[in-house]
């Protein structure tokens, strides 16, 4: 009879374990089709990934309800986790519902009606409000219940894919939420109150300044009810007072770092020294003010790369007084180098050529719109690489700017920070040819000062066959630059090496950082290491964000983290670990990366320790 009972009851256990086993694996299956169907982000769905979406998430709230679902859901264990999974279907359909209205109203932003013979139509945009402010509450609702459902009984692959959805539901939060501040000024910046004026400055990365290239045009937009209009465009050189030049109103730490280079005077040139790019954009504003007697509401920054970004692809452009067409795609390598050759150095015809072709841009976008999903895209990842920009004056606006990424604002790094620049203060145009490498490695046990070490190599690879005003001074293709290393503002250096020697250095605070700075000539063919090593204070928890300098070619950035067993880690895709966190790319784009102690507990904690000891050598 105890046999038989024991057999009985072994039978049961398999009986429940397996419709269990049956009912978790299949709504644990349809929630993961709904999360990668929603991978794409709100603003980028189809109505197919949306409908497919929705269907799974339905499939899975009735697997919770079925017979079997119900016969074992009551008991110990099986509750707590099929909880969790069917919380997680029931509060993803509002965020599938919410951007199921969010495409439809996306659709009208694409079409050719938002940007037409130079006109925003304000309706259009202030449409997209409502559906964003939804979409964000419905995922701030996922991500509350996300949180909730995690406990000490959840079995580890269960936990494994609420950490999954918590990561992907907080960063499409995190954007919706960015694009409905973004709309609520949009109204305004676009003149729905009153015209609207905006400075542009158009920068070329060929001479490297701190925000990326020197300074070379000037222009303006105005804004009046969504209708866009350009003012005249003109080269740096005519704006420019006589010496001595006339010194205008800055931040305090633009005019102690940079007021050696005459940055913040009406000599023009140098005002892009800054990488923080509202200090940039305030010195550009009073200077643009003192010389036109113009009044702005913002500046936009934009780059080569910015300009055939913001260009349909199939248009062309053509370079005054030559019989030179371009495509978007050959406007960086025209600017870059090939305008040399064909236009001449400093000849006013070259200046007076370039400024008319970034204006000739200008004058297309606003012909031929960018409603586009194409073009959205190519200049969203502009943005990202800092090639086009735009710091507003407008307190909520700016802070709207801020959230998106889009103002270039250095603020203050939460613990570790990288941002290398390159100044050229040779007045060569060779950083076209200049090579970077960025490696950053951190030690981290969050018990004494993380040790932090970031090294970065230069390749000067300029070719023979340069004009003299490219290379400007003998030896040919010599770099004359100042590297410098951005560190948190509360590093304790320890040492600051050139090559395999310890090398003097210049150090200044801006923001929340310590620039590190030496003086570099480099001949060509060759190449140099520049490291700094620091401290950084005992903490429970690591953040390291990378920040690029716009450039001609991306800088290639390598990332190294050694952290506790224990920690989990958040970054881009590829992270791999081994002996210790890898990543390596392109810097084409901010770099976030987050790592702290797991919040896993109760079984996911105990497997997660098994997986451990059955990764530790014997020997």
């Amino acid at each position: 009879m105890k046999a038989r009972i024991v057999w009985i009851l072994l039978g049961l256990a398999v009986v429940v374990l397996a419709v269990s086993g049956y009912v978790m694996v299949s709504a644990a299956i349809d929630v993961a089709a709904a999360r990668r169907a929603l991978a794409g982000g709100s603003l980028r769905l189809e109505s197919a990934q949306i409908d497919n979406a929705r269907q799974h998430l339905i499939r899975a709230g009735e697997t919770f309800e079925s017979l079997p679902a119900r016969a074992v859901g009551w008991l110990p264990l099986v509750k707590q986790n099929f909880g969790a999974l069917r919380g997680i279907a029931e509060k993803s359909l509002p965020v599938v519902d919410a951007a199921g209205d969010l495409s439809e109203a996306m659709e009208g932003l694409n079409s050719t009606r938002f940007f037409e013979d130079g006109t925003v139509e304000l309706g259009l945009l202030a449409a997209l409000e409502k559906p964003l402010r939804a979409q964000t509450l419905a995922l701030a609702g996922l991500v509350d219940e996300l949180r909730l459902r995690r406990n000490g009984w959840l079995l580890p692959p269960v936990w494994t894919e609420l950490d999954r959805l918590l990561d992907q539901a907080e960063d499409l939060r995190n954007t919706a939420e960015t694009g409905t501040n973004l709309v609520a000024v949009a109204p305004a910046m676009l003149g729905d109150s009153g015209p609207r004026t905006y400075l542009v400055a158009l920068m070329n990365n060929t001479e490297l300044r701190g925000s990326g290239g020197i300074l070379s045009g000037v222009g303006s937009l105005t804004v009046r009810k969504g209708r866009v209009s350009l003012g005249e465009f003109a080269h740096y050189k005519e704006l420019a007072g006589p010496a001595p030049f006339q010194r205008v109103s800055a931040p305090v730490d633009f005019r102690r770092n940079f007021g050696t280079y005459e940055a913040d005077t009406t000599r023009w040139v140098t005002a892009t020294s800054s990488p923080d790019l509202p200090d940039v954009a305030t010195v550009t504003r009073a200077l643009f003010e003192l010389a036109t007697d113009t009044k702005t509401d913002g500046v936009i920054f934009v780059d080569p790369r910015g300009l055939a970004a913001m260009l349909p692809p199939a248009a062309t452009l053509g370079v005054p007084t030559t019989d030179t067409s371009l495509t978007p795609a050959q406007v960086p390598r025209y600017v870059y180098q090939e305008a040399y050759k064909e236009l001449g150095g400093g000849d006013p015809r070259r200046r007076e050529s370039l400024i008319d072709l970034g204006e000739a841009a200008f004058d297309l976008v606003l012909e031929r719109g960018f409603g586009r999903p194409s073009l959205l895209r190519s200049m969203a990842e502009a943005a990202a690489g800092g090639h086009i920009s735009m710091v507003a004056f407008a307190p909520d606006e700016a802070r709207a700017l801020e959230d998106a990424g889009l103002n270039r604002d250095l603020g203050d790094p939460e613990y570790d920070g990288v941002l290398v620049t390159v100044q050229n203060i040779g007045g060569n145009k060779l950083d076209s040819y200049a090579r970077r490498k960025i490696h950053h490695s951190c030690h981290i046990d969050g018990e004494a000062a993380s040790r932090c070490e970031t090294t970065v190599t230069l390749a000067n690879k300029t070719p023979p066959g340069l004009t003299p005003y490219e290379y400007q001074y003998r030896p040919y293709g010599l770099f004359k630059n100042v590297l410098e290393i951005y560190v948190p503002a509360n590093a304790d250096l320890q040492s600051v090496e050139v090559g395999e020697e310890r090398e003097d250095y210049f150090d200044h605070p801006e923001d929340g950082y310590r620039a590190v700075g030496v003086p570099i000539e480099l001949p060509r063919g060759e190449s140099t290491t520049m490291r700094v090593a620091y401290e950084l204070p005992a903490e429970d928890a690591y953040t390291l964000e990378v920040i690029p300098q716009p450039l001609v070619v991306d800088a290639s950035v390598e990332i190294e983290l050694a952290i506790p067993s224990n920690w989990v880690v958040d970054g881009p895709e590829g992270l791999s670990r081994e002996d210790a966190l890898r990543w390596e790319g392109k810097l084409d784009r901010r770099l976030l990366f987050k790592a702290g102690s797991s919040e896993r507990s109760g079984l996911a904690t105990l497997w997660e320790g098994l997986g451990h000891f059955l990764r530790e050598p014997i020997l």
